[in-house]
């Protein structure tokens, strides 16, 4: 099978890279802590998993939060001036 030439300019997955370079570093006796993806090497806890589904059968949470539950205000102002100074 021969693919179309556009998916030869498709760059590699970023995280599949990261990947074989945490491999390649733990293979040369690196000890890594990888921060690459967050993917968990531990389970979720019961008790996360459990009010997890307890928040989504709230309908409460079945809908956008209206104006007055946007967050905290200076929260909000320090992601706008850093998103700023980006």
């Amino acid at each position: 099978m021969q693919t179309a030439d556009r998916l030869k300019k498709i760059p590699p997955y970023l995280f599949m890279e990261l990947r074989k370079k945490i491999n390649q570093a733990k293979a040369a006796g690196v000890d890594v802590i990888s921060l690459a993806i967050g993917d968990p090497v531990e389970a979720t806890p019961n008790s996360v998993i459990d009010e997890l589904c307890r928040s989504a059968r709230d309908p409460q949470n079945h809908r956008y939060p209206t104006d007055e539950e946007k967050g905290m205000l200076a929260f909000r102002k320090e992601i706008a001036r850093w998103y700023g100074e980006r």
